[in-house]
């Protein structure tokens, strides 16, 4: 197992490429998951008796938090969930990670992480790779420092709306309660990054657009998707949920949009198998 050091210079915020998280053990209980769920805008009974798949991806804050690491500021910009097995609800899961790389660019270093999620068995159920922004503040460049690629997606036509929403103050604090991001709970902090507003986290996003799938009634066993967090999403903004479906029926691709009709997340499934053993991919 990797050695959980934070670099050691005094600007430094996060652990070198190849250092490691410590391993915690991590468990979603049914009044866990019913609150955040509904508080992105999911209904609990989607999930039945299982974790929802989304939620992991706040452990993995914790285990940022738990090495010493500022997270205050901090972006996601992707993430991709591997599915190998659906734990049970208040099944006792193993977390650990390491991060594969820190690079830098002109509006801070952007953090590429791995996570596995292992079973009493020591199999692994879950893998996530997060890459996230450490913000600098608004107006604030990194000199010499290559520019944050330009990322994007269009609306386009073929898609189909399943679901909308208002995003509340009230929602945002009570999904991220545990994380402890300013740029989520405080107005002024988010002004000082470059944000009119709050933003509501991007695994908040995750969760919805997760959703999307179960709520047409596909019942994944094992899933890998890749998501893309292009827009921030304000904590008092209209959202809409739209599916993109393969000629076959399945679900090809997913997307968040705000009120002005611009995708800020999206999901596309990369292979899906479905409970009758069907692959949606």
């Amino acid at each position: 197992m990797r050695s959980s050091t934070v670099v050691q210079d005094q600007d430094a915020r996060w652990i070198a490429p190849g250092g490691g998280y410590r391993r915690r053990s991590v468990r979603h209980d049914e009044t866990y998951q019913a609150v955040r769920l509904k508080a992105a805008g999911v209904d609990p009974s989607l999930y039945g008796d299982a974790a929802e798949t989304g939620l992991f991806g706040l452990d993995c804050f914790d285990s940022m938090v738990d090495a010493g690491c500022n997270i205050d500021g901090y972006v996601f910009l992707s993430q991709t969930y591997r599915l190998i097995r659906a734990p049970a609800l208040d099944e006792k899961l193993e977390i650990d990670g390491y991060v594969r790389d820190l690079a830098e660019t002109s509006r801070g270093p952007v953090a590429s992480e791995i996570y596995r999620f292992s079973d009493s068995q020591g199999r692994v159920c879950l893998e996530s790779e997060l890459t996230g922004l450490l913000a600098l503040p608004h107006g604030v460049v990194a000199e010499g420092a290559p520019a944050l690629p330009r990322r994007d997606a269009q609306p386009a036509d073929g898609w189909e709306m399943v679901q909308e929403k208002r995003v509340t103050p009230d929602d945002v604090r009570l999904f991220s309660q545990d994380v402890g991001n300013e740029v989520h709970f405080d107005v002024e902090f988010a002004r000082q990054h470059g944000f009119r507003a709050p933003i509501a986290q991007g695994i908040m996003s995750a969760v919805w657009l997760l959703s999307a799938i179960y709520g047409l009634g596909v019942d994944p066993v094992r899933f890998n998707v890749d998501i893309r967090y292009l827009r921030p999403v304000f904590w008092d903004d209209y959202a809409s949920l739209w599916v993109r479906r393969r000629p076959d029926g399945s679900i090809a691709m997913v997307q968040c949009r705000n009120q002005d009709g611009k995708v800020t997340a999206d999901l596309t499934v990369l292979s899906m198998t479905t409970q009758a053993g069907n692959r949606g991919a």
